[in-house]
């Protein structure tokens, strides 16, 4: 308290004087007539400083009767008759600014003060509000820090967590495919989203692309609460993700009512197109994303598990204890879907997409972190783990991997999600996990461990996929790719037996169409939408109404500066370049990489940094089959044979991991994947 009066009578003390330095410099000061308000205000504290204090001074400097043309305190409208104008009466002026300023009954304003006070107090709620938002604080933590906060001097902070963040008090749901149901908009949804992007970003945007998922998210592991939202993702530098409409229920829907909203606004904007301010942008249906049960779900088709179960070819599944498809058929189109040629393939029901003007085929990609991370590769490693003898690893064998694979963990980067670990866990790897390990750790840590016939088999699922995640590889590449998968599905089925080809590794087969048609994996991959179905799932903070709850986080998040901040940073970013080590690594061209020494403050002609590099030119490849590994960026090189070089910073192509095999020798693995 004591703290509180001292801080509050320094204020008034300056308040006074400022106040009565602008009287001596501008004697003349006038006010209009029309300032009632002031007149009023003056009138009020004359009269309670001559209550208080009486005549102040030696006699001469009493209260008199006041008249507008006389000037008086700014901010405590005191009138200069009380407060000694003359040099000589200064020390008079001084006392008569205690005494006032130590009365508690009336208060001294200062316009400059309350402003700034008013100012700092809103930029803190509006960055309590964004630290709320991105670290998921609840509402009962963050009452109590604004309880602490208003306690400790910022009274003006709003009491409550609902007042801060602008909770909406009712979020109306409604019933469909019996399920609660809430729909958000495509327009609205949108228009919000493009407002969040720099005007320079949008400038000389005529169309854009969205792509779409559908996916089930078990909320809870104790009950089958389910949430299946409609995820849209704007396909514009940074790409933004947003919820059109979420359903909630204790099982899947159990009809496409729920996708009826989405499917018909959707239908308008793509014929129509988007008015954005005062203008039209045409909008694009690049893709619809899901795994297979969500595909066969949405299209009304037989599942994997039938006989006709392939969404991409009409070929005859074999059942031999599960559904395996020998050979490719012929392939579907948008016309024999819609017709409905083989009918085996179709359930009674239509797909509401059917009333878009989209290709029912193509533009129902295949999903690489479901089909080859959670699905072939994950396959493989139980197999190798748990499976028959023909092909199951020893205990010494399955220990030697893992050992290596956590050798690994200090060379990773850190912008890798997560670190290697033992086969141990693999139940609970992750897909970034099974990503990690097809393209990058699967390579070392299986060589000599597993027999050549096998490794060989694993090389060629493992290279093709480099080829068809990497933006570059894959302009050259994509028909040795598809040759590689070819050989990986006919040379599995002699190494692992026809039980091998499930739907996921004849699915290997009809991967490149897509790659053809939309680029690499990762431009038709569900990793983005599954990193935002992570960040829904934590809205959830209690059993209590779950779709309310993540409705109105979504709510508070909108009305932050929060996301309108982070979009701005994202579409700024640049290739960041580290000097820390397991940072520090790229791929210059496919004959070069370098490690970065140090930044120094020179350019080069063109006013490019120039960087302190160790060079490593004409680097050997890491192995030889089934192709050059040179081919996807894989080099090994020696240390004696680098050299110091200043190397300008646009010359470093990708960033890279950097292996220490000891000896005098490091591996360079260029990082394909997005990150």
């Amino acid at each position: 308290m004591e703290k509180d009066k001292r801080k509050n009578y320094r204020r008034r003390w300056m308040a006074a004087s400022r106040s009565l330095q602008k009287t001596r410099h501008k004697p003349d000061t006038t006010f209009s007539s029309d300032d009632d308000d002031v007149v009023e205000r003056v009138d009020h504290l004359e009269g309670e400083f001559s209550q208080h204090y009486g005549n102040i001074g030696h006699g001469s400097h009493s209260f008199e009767s006041h008249s507008l043309s006389e000037p008086f305190l700014e901010g405590a409208a005191l009138n200069s008759d009380t407060l000694s104008l003359n040099e000589d009466d200064e020390h008079s002026d001084i006392n008569a600014i205690e005494n006032f300023c130590n009365s508690n009954e009336i208060e001294i304003l200062s316009s400059d003060s309350d402003f700034d006070d008013s100012l700092s107090c809103e930029m803190l709620a509006q960055d309590l509000s964004q630290w709320v938002n991105s670290h998921c604080i609840d509402h009962n933590a963050t009452d109590s820090l604004l309880g602490l906060l208003r306690k400790h001097g910022h009274s003006n902070l709003p009491m409550t967590a609902r007042t801060l963040l602008g909770t909406p008090k009712n979020v109306p749901t409604e019933m469909k495919s019996g399920m609660q149901y809430i729909y958000f908009g495509v327009e609205k949804q949108l228009l919000s989203h493009l407002e969040l992007y720099p005007e320079e970003t949008l400038r000389d945007v005529a169309t854009f692309d969205i792509s779409l998922n559908i996916d089930g998210l078990p909320l809870f592991k104790s009950t089958s609460t389910s949430l299946w939202p409609v995820i849209c993702s704007l396909n514009i530098k940074p790409t933004k993700i947003f919820p059109l409409a979420l359903t909630l229920g204790n099982a899947k829907p159990f009809d496409l009512e729920f996708l009826r909203d989405t499917v018909q606004e959707l239908n308008r904007l793509l014929l129509n197109g988007l008015n954005y301010k005062d203008h039209v942008i045409l909008v694009k249906l690049k893709c619809i994303i899901c795994d297979a049960p969500a595909k066969a779900f949405i299209k009304s088709i037989k599942l994997y598990s039938g006989y006709y179960g392939c969404d991409r070819c009409d070929q005859r599944g074999r059942w031999i204890g599960r559904m395996t498809y020998p050979t490719i058929g012929n392939i579907r189109t948008d016309q024999t879907f819609r017709s409905r040629v083989n009918d085996e393939h179709h359930h009674e029901a239509i797909s509401p997409f059917c009333d878009l003007q989209i290709d029912m085929i193509s533009q129902f990609p295949l999903d690489y972190m479901h089909l080859i991370c959670l699905g072939v590769v994950k396959k493989l490693l139980l197999l190798w783990k748990r499976g028959k003898k023909d092909y199951k690893l020893s205990a010494h064998q399955i220990d030697i991997i893992s050992r290596r694979l956590i050798a690994l963990r200090p060379f990773i980067p850190e912008n890798f999600s997560r670190k290697p670990r033992g086969l141990d866990e693999v139940d609970r790897w992750k897909a970034t996990e099974l990503r990690q390990f097809i393209l990058y750790t699967g390579k070392i840590v299986l060589k000599g461990v597993l027999p050549p016939e096998f490794y060989m088999n694993f090389m060629a699922l493992s290279v093709a996929v480099s080829i068809l995640v990497s933006p570059n590889f894959i302009r050259y590449h994509i028909d040795y790719a598809h040759q590689l998968l070819e050989y990986f599905v006919e040379s599995g089925r002699n190494l692992y037996g026809e039980e091998f080809l499930v739907y996921n590794v004849h699915s290997l087969l009809h991967l490149t169409d897509d790659a053809r048609t939309y680029g690499n994996l990762d431009n038709f991959s569900a990793f983005i939408f599954e990193n935002y179905l992570q960040k829904l799932k934590k809205m959830v903070r209690s059993g209590k109404s779950p779709l309310v709850q993540i409705v109105k986080r979504l709510e508070e998040m909108e009305k932050s500066k929060f996301f309108r901040e982070h979009t701005q940073a994202d579409a700024c970013e640049i290739l960041k370049i580290k000097i820390k080590k397991t940072n520090n690594a790229f791929i210059i061209d496919q004959r070069t990489c370098c490690e970065v020494v140090a930044k120094t403050n020179q350019k080069d002609q063109e006013g490019n940094i120039l960087l302190l590099c160790r060079l490593y030119e004409r680097p050997d490849a890491l192995f030889l089959e089934p192709c050059d590994s040179r081919i996807i960026s894989v080099f090994k090189a020696a240390r004696r044979n680098s050299r110091m070089k200043l190397i300008p910073m646009d010359c470093l192509r990708s960033q890279a991991i950097l292996i220490d095999e000891g000896e005098n020798t490091i591996t360079f693995m260029a990082v394909l994947h997005e990150i």
